[in-house]
């Protein structure tokens, strides 16, 4: 389905950032109902177990209070990066959230390193396709070449993503020349049985690849519940400073759009 600015003024309901420092994306349901002292003291609650669990082992899921006030959380890092950054990128999150979703008790951000999440509703273990897509604003000069090795790229990274003891993560690439290679990486949030999980990567693929994503140089599908992203070029761990300064120089040529499910 083409996206139109008709489309992004409906979907957009939060801001949108692009620079390293920034959130990739927050979203605030304004539909939510907003907090209460007593929920608001549950999600402070959630936020610090979040922050020193999934700061020590890249991933939490927590709850706190009951009734209508109880507050589910998750907070999880890709799985590549290393624990000193997951450690500053939850940090970062977790303070974040509140400043930028005030009085929501349905509330996501994304960094590129991270997410967390919290709600009244219990989201635990369910497929959630709601969140933003990235994509190159260039074309590749070959698409037939490029869509079949990325088609099979991406099938064999979301087949290990949602394998037994993988938590979640997979990441690969290929050469598409002697010059030119293809980098892909894919990850579910670990509350997801692995069904779940490849349910949510192929929903990720399947419905914004052929479209929205469609004979870019680069994509990210940023979903709740999952994470697809290729790039003609390195940006998954380790990498070197050189390439770090690299990723962050293209990050100008993308566009975004932010996806209901």
């Amino acid at each position: 389905m083409a996206f139109t600015h008709h489309h992004l003024l409906i979907f957009a309901l939060c801001i949108l950032y692009v620079e390293s420092a920034d959130p990739s994306a927050q979203i605030c349901n304004q539909n939510s109902n907003t907090t209460t002292s007593e929920i608001t003291k549950n999600i402070d609650a959630v936020l610090t177990t979040l922050v020193k669990t999934a700061s020590e082992s890249g991933y939490s899921a927590t709850s706190s209070g009951s009734d209508q006030a109880r507050i589910f959380g998750l907070a999880q890092c890709r799985g590549d990066v290393p624990s000193e950054e997951c450690s500053s990128c939850i940090q970062t999150a977790a303070k974040e959230i509140k400043t930028m979703c005030p009085d929501r008790v349905d509330a996501r951000i994304w960094y590129e390193y991270c997410l967390i999440r919290y709600n009244t509703e219990n989201f635990f273990g369910q497929v959630d396709t709601y969140g933003v897509i990235y994509a190159n604003v260039e074309n590749v000069t070959d698409p037939k070449t490029f869509n079949s090795a990325l088609g099979a790229l991406m099938d064999r990274i979301n087949t290990k993503a949602s394998a037994p003891g993988n938590k979640g993560i997979a990441k690969d690439k290929t050469k598409l020349s002697d010059f030119e290679t293809l980098y892909a990486l894919s990850q579910c949030t670990r509350d997801l049985s692995q069904l779940s999980c490849r349910q949510c990567l192929a929903i990720a693929v399947g419905n914004n690849f052929p479209n929205f994503c469609g004979n870019k140089k680069g994509c990210r599908v940023i979903y709740s519940s999952c994470y697809v992203r290729y790039e003609l070029y390195p940006f998954y761990f380790p990498l070197d400073g050189q390439k770090l300064a690299l990723e962050s120089s293209l990050k100008k040529n993308y566009i975004s759009v932010v996806k209901k499910p």
